[in-house]
C-alpha cells in the first residue's frame, strides 16, 4: 500500500486557488442536445463532456483500462471487509455504471450504490445488490450521515471546481461515509508526460477551457492538500500509475489512446474555437498528437486517494 508522500512533493504553490463559482439553474428535461451529441440538462452541474451511446461505449473501455493498469478496481485497504461482506458501497458521478456492476457481482453479500446527475445507467438489468438513483453531489447527497462503509468517485476533475471540492464534494463524502469506514478518490491532472507542439496545442486549449469554468487542471495536487487538512480524516495515503498512451506500448495503448481520441473528438466543437481551426485542421491536429504519443511514449499518470474517516 502507498504511503503519505511529502506535501513538497504533491503541492505547489498556487495550486488549489479557489475561484468563485457562477449562479446556475436545471432544467425539468434530463438531456439536450449539441451538434448530434446527448449531454445532461442540469445547469446546476459544469460537466460538459456527452453521456449519449457513444460516451457510454466510451467510459466502459476506460473502465477495463483502468482495471488493467491498476490491476484492481480500487485501492483503499478493504479487501478483508469485502471477503467477510455486508459492506455498504457508494459510487458518486456512476456514469453508465461499468465498476458498480462489476463490483456488485465480484461481492454479492454487500451492498452497491450509484448516483448520477444522467439517468444513464441500467436500468432494471443489474444484480440484485445494486441499486441506482439520479442525484447531484453538489446538491447534497440524499442519504443520512453514517450510512457507508465505501465511498468511491473517480475522473470527476470536468466536473468540480475548486470551491466544490473543498466545501461540497469532500464534506458530503466524508458525511455519508460511517466513522472507521473509508473514501477513495481516483483522478489525473489534464496532461500528457511528455506533450510534443501538436499535444501542447490541443491540451493548452483543453486547459483553458477548464480554467475559464474556474476548474484546476492540476487536481491532484490540489485534492491531496484539501484532504490532508480534513480533520474528519485519517490514514491519508495515496498510489500513483502511469497508463501508457500509443501503440508503442502495445493492445493496452492502442485503446488508451483510442479512448483519449474519443474524447478530443467529442470537445472538437469547443476546442477547435479556441484553437482557431477549422475541422479538417483540428482532426489532422489529434493526429498528429497521436504520433506524437508514440514517438515521445507518452503517459497519463493516474493517482488514488484513499483516506478512513475518524
Amino acid at each position: 500500500m502507498g504511503q503519505i508522500h511529502s506535501r513538497n512533493h504533491i503541492i505547489s504553490n498556487n495550486s488549489c486557488k479557489s475561484l468563485e463559482t457562477s449562479t446556475t439553474k436545471k432544467y425539468s428535461h434530463p438531456f439536450r442536445y449539441i451538434n448530434g451529441r446527448r449531454f445532461h440538462n442540469n445547469e446546476n452541474s459544469i460537466y460538459f463532456l456527452p453521456n449519449d451511446n457513444e460516451e457510454v461505449d466510451r467510459l466502459q473501455l476506460q473502465h477495463f483500462l483502468f482495471r488493467y493498469i491498476w490491476k484492481s478496481n480500487f485501492s483503499a485497504p478493504i479487501k478483508d471487509l469485502f471477503d467477510q461482506g455486508g459492506v455498504k458501497v457508494l459510487d458518486v458521478g456512476c456514469g453508465p455504471g461499468t465498476w458498480l456492476l462489476e463490483m456488485s457481482t465480484n461481492y454479492p453479500q454487500s451492498s452497491f450504490t450509484g448516483i448520477d446527475i444522467s439517468p444513464i445507467y441500467p436500468g432494471d438489468i443489474k444484480p440484485r445488490n445494486l441499486s441506482f438513483d439520479t442525484a447531484n453531489v453538489l446538491e447534497g447527497l440524499p442519504f443520512a450521515d453514517n450510512t457507508f462503509d465505501f465511498v468511491y468517485i473517480r475522473f470527476m476533475i470536468t466536473a468540480f471546481t475548486v470551491d466544490d471540492w473543498q466545501n461540497k464534494v469532500v464534506k458530503e463524502l466524508i458525511r455519508v461515509c460511517k466513522p472507521g469506514g473509508w473514501v477513495e478518490f481516483m483522478e489525473g491532472d489534464m496532461g500528457f508526460n511528455p506533450e510534443g507542439p501538436a499535444g501542447k496545442k490541443v491540451m493548452d486549449a483543453y486547459r483553458s477551457i477548464l480554467v475559464s469554468k474556474q476548474i484546476n487542471p492540476n487536481i491532484t495536487k490540489c485534492l491531496y492538500s484539501i484532504l490532508s487538512s480534513t480533520p474528519t480524516i485519517t490514514t491519508l495515503s495515496y498510489e500513483t500509475k502511469s497508463g501508457p498512451i500509443g501503440n508503442w506500448a502495445g493492445r493496452i495503448g492502442e485503446l488508451a489512446s483510442q479512448d483519449f481520441s474519443q474524447t478530443l473528438h467529442a470537445l472538437k466543437p469547443m476546442l477547435s474555437k479556441v484553437i482557431e481551426c477549422t475541422d479538417e485542421e483540428y482532426n489532422e491536429l489529434v493526429e498528429e498528437f497521436e504520433r506524437e504519443c508514440n514517438l515521445n511514449k507518452a503517459n497519463f499518470v493516474h493517482y488514488r486517494f484513499f483516506a478512513k474517516k475518524k
